[in-house]
């Protein structure tokens, strides 16, 4: 567990909340931007989406990403590989090329399987990911549900794949879908995952800082629009969705839950920024700044 995430005496802040984050790219998001040291921090996770392209992309994103002293996470979706070669020929390029040891394991929401792998337990049991030196799996969390799939199987499915990993000896962890609503975080966390797995890692997913339009789109599709339902009822939050989103609502909430519980039961905030890199880790720099200063003796009493 990340400590630098749990309350402390005096409260837990917004900007304390992003002092481990991790952020969401694609592939062309890499390849536009010449040097990631100008924008995240070194050590930083950044995962990689598995677009439509080419998976050289994913592996030259990959390695330039790690090059310059992140931490490339590759999403792997089970459904979207067409063989058993193909998968093995793509985590071969990731751990031999790019020196990637973790990965994103996803199911990969497409209609039909594109080959053997209806689900991301399937990769699991090929032993694959643990053959090629990956040490270390992230899984999905859906604290809000998933719109194809019922509740009790997506957490049946959820458990399934933790006790194989750590079977295999993998290090394994959760990353949840993007959310607006904290109170369904909180009751997830604690009515399923403290009951079934309490030592797991869970990083929260929230949306950067991304055009309202491309996340209405975004949230049918993942199955939060019931959140994004009850936020548009605010009408402070919607004058700000009518043209971009910021996290910074959802940052708040989060803060002052973890700070009614008294310790935080998550390990990290992770971003999906959907089109909006730049703009959002600009604001998660003001947000680091303004918490290094409040951790210098004397600074923040001062301000």
């Amino acid at each position: 567990m990340n400590q630098a995430f749990f309350a402390r005496p005096n409260g837990k802040t917004t900007s304390s909340l992003v002092r481990n984050f991790s952020i969401e790219v694609l592939p062309a998001d890499v390849a536009k931007h010449a040097d990631f040291q100008d924008h995240l921090p070194l050590g930083t996770k950044v995962y990689i989406a598995y677009t439509s392209g080419s998976t050289t992309e994913i592996v030259d994103a990959a390695e330039k990403l790690n090059a310059q002293g992140m931490t490339a996470v590759p999403h792997i979706p089970a459904r979207r590989f067409a063989s058993h070669d193909e998968l093995r020929n793509f985590l071969g390029a990731l751990t031999s090329r790019a020196a990637v040891s973790q990965v994103l394991l996803i199911g990969g929401d497409t209609a039909r399987p594109a080959g053997p792998y209806a689900a991301s337990i399937d990769v699991l049991e090929t032993g694959m990911l643990e053959g090629h030196g990956i040490r270390a799996v992230g899984l999905a969390g859906h604290p809000e549900g998933h719109p194809s799939v019922r509740r009790d199987e997506l957490r049946r499915a959820l458990i399934d794949k933790c006790e194989y990993a750590s079977q295999a000896g993998i290090e394994v962890s959760i990353t949840t879908q993007f959310l607006f609503d904290t109170a369904k975080l909180f009751s997830w966390h604690a009515d399923f995952v403290e009951k079934t797995m309490p030592d797991i890692a869970v990083d929260v997913g929230l949306p950067g800082m991304a055009k309202m339009t491309t996340l209405l789109r975004f949230a049918k599709e993942c199955g939060v629009g019931t959140s994004l339902g009850m936020l548009s009822k605010n009408f402070g939050r919607a004058f700000k969705l009518a043209t971009a989103f910021s996290p910074e609502d959802a940052l708040a909430e989060l803060a002052e839950g973890i700070n009614e519980v008294g310790a935080s039961p998550f390990r990290s905030v992770h971003f999906y920024p959907f089109g909006s890199f730049a703009r959002t880790t600009e604001w998660l720099r003001s947000l680091q700044s303004i918490d290094a200063t409040a951790e210098q003796p004397g600074i923040a009493q001062a301000s």
